[in-house]
């Protein structure tokens, strides 16, 4: 009888064990969601005057990234990332202005900024001299009055906020 209590205890603590185990593993795993990261240099019109030298979207692991290979000078002005993803907690971007070779970088944290549900919505930055602009895009299509047009050319067909610096999302 005593073995049986004995086993009975172990096996209801192993348990238990594996329950905390699987919810702390739940609890630090990011959120997913179908979204998009991306920039556009050329069509935003910052691609001539800045290179671009580094960018960091994600969460502690750096989940989507680029920065300057050693043969290199700068990345390319345009990128997009589009999928099931980790929401990023912070955007960080690298850049240098042509005009007087100032190296300017800016970390965002993006925790507070974006929505609970990021599905089908695209976070984006906009370089404008030493200037760093992320915008929130919305899968809604603009109509005739919405929000105006903003630094980046998505906001002219899609429903857009600028989420930094100046933050004109309310949750």
């Amino acid at each position: 009888m005593k073995i049986v209590i004995r086993i009975s205890h172990w096996l209801q603590i192993s348990f238990l064990l594996v329950m905390l185990v699987g919810l702390s593993a739940c609890a630090i795993e990011p959120k997913q969601a179908f979204h998009r990261f991306s920039f556009d240099g050329k069509s935003d019109k910052w691609g001539k005057e800045i290179d671009l030298l580094e960018y960091s979207y994600g969460d502690q692991y750096h989940m989507v990234r680029d920065r300057v290979p050693l043969d290199k000078d700068r990345l390319g002005p345009q990128s997009s990332v589009n999928g099931l993803m980790p929401v990023g907690e912070f955007l960080y971007v690298k850049w240098r202005i042509k005009s007087t070779g100032e190296v300017i970088e800016d970390r965002v944290d993006l925790r507070n900024l974006l929505p609970a549900r990021m599905d089908d919505h695209g976070v984006l930055f906009v370089i404008d001299g030493s200037q760093l602009y992320v915008y929130l895009v919305t899968p809604k299509a603009k109509g005739q009055y919405d929000l105006p047009i903003l630094k980046t050319t998505e906001s002219r067909y899609l429903v857009t906020y600028e989420i930094y610096p100046v933050n004109t999302f309310r949750q």
